[in-house]
């Protein structure tokens, strides 16, 4: 068993060194009800987290992690996205979701070349947060069942699920759990995954370079023409008339 190599180790002596160095030069950090104030603000959906974060930004706030300001600033970014998603995956909101949002703007804070840049992809992401937290507002009148039932799908919509092999996981009758489905979601279990899918195949058709039948497979459809005539039947539109019409911009997905 190897020995912990104690130089490489901050000392207490080192920590209390920079506690001393900071109360000389009248630094203090954020106080632990001040940061917890965008967070109760976030899973509200309340528009204020956004600036509490942006102003919570500031390295004289925060502390000093790197003598590099540019690598300073993007590690800021890095806790207090990670602190948000976990606020918000104890919230409820679908872990998936809240942790797909996170890694596209990290990998985007960590290509950021500016101080700036890394300030408004800060804003950037609050905003995305605030506005999932709100689409999914009313989850939180869900019953636990419904909420493994999202969380389920929110990680398995590209398989062939059922809702018996859901309730099977959660020891619920089958018939039990679609009427409960139904009465809380206002869909039935095939229709919210449908719409799932559907959504997901629109990101992909618009945001990829996909072949329609990469797309159909990877969704769970059972052949390229079954893809076609059921996002034909949602949307109005062939995927490949999709495709042509609306390619690389943003658009509100069908709710």
């Amino acid at each position: 068993m190897k020995k912990t190599d104690s130089k490489r180790m901050i000392s207490f002596d080192e920590i209390r060194k920079l506690v001393y160095n900071n109360a000389e030069k009248g630094f203090i950090h954020t106080t632990y009800q001040e940061e917890s104030q965008r967070f109760h603000y976030l899973i509200n959906g309340d528009k204020r987290a956004i600036e509490e974060s942006v102003r919570l930004m500031n390295p004289k706030l925060q502390g000093k992690l790197s003598s590099n300001p540019l690598h300073n600033i993007r590690y800021l970014f890095i806790i207090n996205t990670g602190l948000a998603t976990r606020y918000m995956i104890e919230y409820g909101i679908p872990q998936e979701t809240v942790y797909s949002t996170s890694d596209l703007y990290i990998q985007k804070a960590d290509k950021a070349t500016s101080i700036d840049e890394i300030i408004m992809l800060n804003r950037e992401v609050w905003t995305v947060f605030v506005e999932i937290v709100n689409a999914y507002k009313k989850e939180s009148l869900y019953s636990k069942p419904i909420h493994f039932c999202l969380n389920y799908i929110d990680s398995h919509f590209n398989e062939k699920i059922t809702l018996s092999c859901v309730a099977e996981q959660i020891n619920l009758n089958p018939c039990y759990l679609a009427t409960l489905f139904k009465k809380e979601t206002g869909k039935s279990f095939a229709a919210y995954l449908m719409d799932v899918r559907i959504k997901t195949a629109i990101a992909l058709l618009t945001k990829t370079d996909y072949t329609y039948s990469q797309i159909g497979y990877s969704l769970a459809f059972c052949s390229q023409s079954h893809f076609t005539k059921t996002f034909h039947k949602h949307t109005g539109y062939t995927p490949k008339q999709y495709r042509m019409n609306f390619h690389n911009t943003n658009l509100l997905t069908p709710r």
